[in-house]
């Protein structure tokens, strides 16, 4: 990329949102921090990421309604380009399939699928060329979960969209990837995981624009962090 710009990190509030805007924040892009409605935590996010010597902004909205992703661009654009995108943010309520209603499916799917659609589309403009998007699959997407139907089946979408994506704009010069948590609860250290997924997410923003269409599993058992890479399609 021929300038840092600004990195749209969403549902970047708290957990590993906010871990990989951190580590963004010290890539020496400008962090766009964005969560749907805990702007206290966002800002202790910002705070954290210029504590460290980086450059960070709230940046509210709900990813799913478009209208609230549209006011969100236009908020950015007065901190400048956008060049890198990661599509994090995410809703896992667990329920058993029979349970699940069509209210639940949409509120699932609007979130981590539509939300994802919205932002890229907003941040097209100013990613070609040379822009990054990192999409935040997970076990959910690769190996199915029978709590979360809906949620695999939206972080599915979400591997299909990368898939079709960076074929698509591999001639504008953008580079679509993604990098998917496999974690497993047990003696987990979730910090160290946490920070190799944010590490990956990094590193895949630095790559050139000839790196797409990749998965890079992070595998997280307790005793080690592996991660893997492998073709999207």
């Amino acid at each position: 990329m021929s300038e840092p710009g600004i990195a749209l990190v969403t549902g970047a509030g708290s957990g590993l949102g906010a871990v990989i805007a951190e580590r963004l924040g010290r890539s020496g892009l400008t962090i766009a921090v964005n969560t749907r409605s805990r702007t206290g935590d966002a800002e202790a996010v910002v705070a954290a990421i210029e504590s460290a010597g980086g450059h960070a902004f709230s940046a509210p909205a709900d990813v799913a309604d478009a209208a609230s992703v549209r006011d969100m661009f236009d908020g950015i654009a007065n901190h400048g380009r956008v060049r890198v995108v990661v599509n994090n943010a995410s809703y896992r309520p667990r329920s058993p399939f029979a349970d699940i209603t069509e209210e639940d499916w949409h509120a699932v799917h609007s979130v981590t699928l539509d939300g994802a659609f919205l932002c890229i589309r907003n941040a097209l403009p100013t990613l070609v060329p040379g822009g990054r998007v990192v999409n935040i699959l997970g076990r959910n997407a690769l190996d199915g979960d029978p709590k979360r139907v809906h949620v695999s089946s939206a972080k599915y979408g979400l591997l299909g969209l990368t898939r079709a994506l960076s074929a698509s704009l591999r001639a504008d010069g953008v580079a679509v990837n993604a990098v998917s948590p496999g974690i497993e609860c047990a003696g987990i250290d979730l910090d160290r995981c946490r920070d190799e997924i944010a590490e990956q997410v990094a590193r895949l923003t630095a790559e050139p624009t000839e790196v797409t269409g990749t998965v890079v599993r992070v595998d997280c058992d307790g005793s080690e962090v592996v991660s893997a890479v492998s073709r999207a399609y």
